[in-house]
């Protein structure tokens, strides 16, 4: 009987092990000598590998035009290439051109890749609900500019988010710009030549949009967004709106942000959405985007924590069943229960829809999901364009509104009553939410698990 306890144990740890994610390698004490006599860039360095995996070493020069190329085992001597094993004092030499390889105006880093495949089915097994609480009650309370106490808060719940970003090695920044509604619909009308976008006013917004980023490390990166609103209703302590979506795009962060990708992505908390989605179309509009950045696609939380089992737990807006049939018959065979996300996109984003979808299928099966095709930006339903994502849809990129459909299930929406004890939150229905938009970004952004070191060079 003990001989079978000792068996079990065994076979327990065996599967913890073997079930625990692989660490990237270490990459320290870089240096790097440039002997110009000789034409050579020589590197010194110490590997580390937990795992004691075979490693492949290779440089990445970026040169003043800004192209990037590898330097591997084909034209360098050394530790570099595969394989290399961990140790210390490693070293590299390359004998550069002088005629294309300028060292004092180029990039130089070091990369170590144990070609280990990302399992995604595992990794989103570290979503952890008890950190996305902890994030609840710091954020919950109104936070907004109705006046200096709920302005104040507004503040704290920005830098708190910013510092979560850089707590986990993530660049962290605020998109700080000032501007009235008549001037952003000035930029707005030049841009794009609609109709202002939002009311005329004189009045100034201070806006203040956190920003974390990932950068991408091909020469070819695309930016790949995932975005919530971190201000709330006057009047209201915005638990499920949008404290729930804040603390989904914090949990999707911290586990990204173990990762190198090669394409970037940029976690962005938005600011005065409830004003009118002031602070997304000035990100967008305002030059929040580079000219050079092309936007592969976002995803935008915004309310994600209700969720109910129980029959006519969810509202059907009046007139969907004409513009949404099929979808309006699956929630009445269902009787009206609350127990899907919505995940809506325009025309522009049907692709990004279906790898939602199909994501949630594939990594996340007890996540149903229900998409809706906003036809020309929400024209025919307005309601499914009132958020963040509806400014990247006006600038022509691919964006979705992930949520559970607002004051269709949550009644308390835009009230005091939005908050403990009066919204309860399914943290499995969010859980699901996070993991299948952690899944989707390892799949746009590609992410790769190797180990990028900056090398500064002195002669």
């Amino acid at each position: 009987m003990k001989t079978k306890k000792i068996a079990t144990a065994l076979i327990i740890l065996f599967s913890i092990i073997l079930c625990k994610a692989n660490n990237p390698a270490i990459l320290s004490n870089l240096k790097g000598t440039i002997d110009q006599r000789n034409s050579k860039l020589i590197i010194v360095y110490d590997l580390l590998d937990k795992e004691n995996d075979q490693l492949e070493v290779r440089l990445r020069i970026t040169d003043e035009n800004g192209l990037t190329y590898i330097i591997d085992k084909s034209n360098a001597e050394g530790d570099i290439g595969f394989p290399v094993s961990a140790g210390k004092n490693r070293r590299i030499v390359w004998t550069y051109d002088k005629k294309t390889f300028n060292p004092k105006k180029s990039i130089i880093k070091l990369v170590a890749d144990d070609r280990y495949k990302i399992d995604i089915s595992q990794l989103i097994k570290e979503v952890d609900t008890v950190r996305m609480i902890k994030d609840l009650n710091y954020i919950l309370g109104e936070r907004n500019s109705s006046n200096s106490t709920t302005q104040m808060h507004l503040e704290r719940v920005g830098e708190y988010i910013k510092n979560s970003f850089k707590d986990n090695g993530v660049n962290s920044y605020y998109h700080r710009i000032e501007l009235s509604n008549s001037e952003l619909n000035k930029i707005w009308t030049a841009k794009t030549g609609l109709a202002p976008v939002v009311k005329d006013r004189d009045e100034k917004h201070n806006i203040k949009n956190v920003i974390g980023s990932i950068t991408g490390q091909s020469q070819q990166a695309e930016t790949f967004i995932l975005s919530a609103h971190y201000d709330s209703y006057p009047g209201s302590l915005g638990m499920d709106d949008n404290a729930s979506g804040v603390i989904g795009l914090l949990e999707a962060m911290r586990i990204l942000s173990k990762y190198q990708f090669d394409h970037t992505i940029k976690f962005i908390g938005f600011d005065k959405e409830e004003d009118g989605l002031i602070g997304s179309l000035s990100y967008v509009f305002g030059g929040g985007i580079k000219e050079s950045e092309k936007i592969g696609g976002v995803i935008n939380l915004d309310m994600i924590g209700v969720c109910s089992d129980k029959p006519d737990s969810q509202i059907v807006p009046e007139g969907f069943d004409q513009l949404y049939p099929e979808v309006c018959k699956l929630v009445e065979k269902n009787k009206y229960r609350g127990d899907f996300v919505i995940n809506t996109s325009n025309e522009n984003s049907t692709k990004l829809s279906e790898l939602f979808l199909n994501t949630a299928n594939k990594y996340v099966g007890d996540l149903k999901v229900v998409s809706l095709l906003a036809e020309d930006n929400g024209k025919y339903a307005p309601a499914l364009a009132e958020s963040d994502h509806a400014s990247f849809w006006y600038n022509n990129n691919s964006a979705l509104h992930i949520g559970e459909g607002g004051a269709t299930r949550n009644p308390d929406l835009h009230t005091p009553r939005d908050s403990k004890p009066h919204i309860k939150f399914n943290y499995k229905f969010m859980s699901d939410i996070v993991k299948t938009t952690i899944a989707v970004f390892v799949e746009l952004a590609k992410a790769e698990h190797y180990t990028i070191a900056n090398i500064h060079l002195t002669e």
